[in-house]
């Protein structure tokens, strides 16, 4: 009866895991790319960053990033945007102390429509800049959950940093490569 139970409990998370459709093909499909800086806010390593097609509407409107320590703050993106309205949706992290961190999860909610953090309609395949901010806490009463704000990054990297740190993860994938080095062949 427990490896019964056991292995449905297995099915199920396995089939939880498994709501997005894996892309494949790329030739249709645009990068979208941010940087963003947590040192002012709760947590102090992000584990994870989603962003959210609102139009047109889909099935499947989101996309998980790639995330890399980068420049002291975090770089992500995602080489499987296909045309329409997409915007950063949130970011997730903990607070860490070299390899332990605690179990307190932040997330840090971007909204899902209603300004242009992290913003870009897509209407042609290419590369997508969503954005570098800084996340800032906002002071709250005793009793109010905590709050932050995104403003346009100080010091952020340039999109050219940026882009020449994905074109390294996206050799295995030519047509997405192509289209980072004509992009890196447009920026100064």
């Amino acid at each position: 009866m427990r490896r019964r139970m056991l292995l449905l409990v297995s099915a199920g998370l396995l089939a939880g895991c498994a709501t997005t459709t894996q892309v494949t093909d790329f030739t249709d499909r645009s990068v979208g790319y941010g940087w963003l800086n947590i040192k002012d806010v709760d947590a102090n390593r992000l584990h994870d960053v989603s962003i959210y097609q609102f139009r047109p509407h889909t099935t499947e409107p989101y996309y998980p990033a790639a995330l890399k320590e980068f420049k002291g703050g975090y770089l992500y993106w995602t080489m499987a945007l296909p045309n329409g309205a997409h915007k950063t949706l949130s970011a997730s992290g903990q607070r860490c102390l070299g390899i332990l961190c605690s179990n307190t999860s932040y997330r840090y909610s971007f909204g899902k429509q209603g300004d242009d953090v992290g913003a870009v309609t897509i209407r042609t395949p290419g590369v997508y800049h969503l954005g570098s901010y800084d996340l800032k806490d906002v002071k709250t009463g005793m009793f109010e959950a905590g709050k932050f704000e995104a403003v346009p990054a100080r010091g952020a990297p340039s999109r050219r940093e940026l882009l020449e740190e994905i074109l390294k993860d996206a050799q295995d994938t030519p047509v997405i490569a192509e289209r980072i080095r004509r992009e890196l062949g447009t920026l100064r």
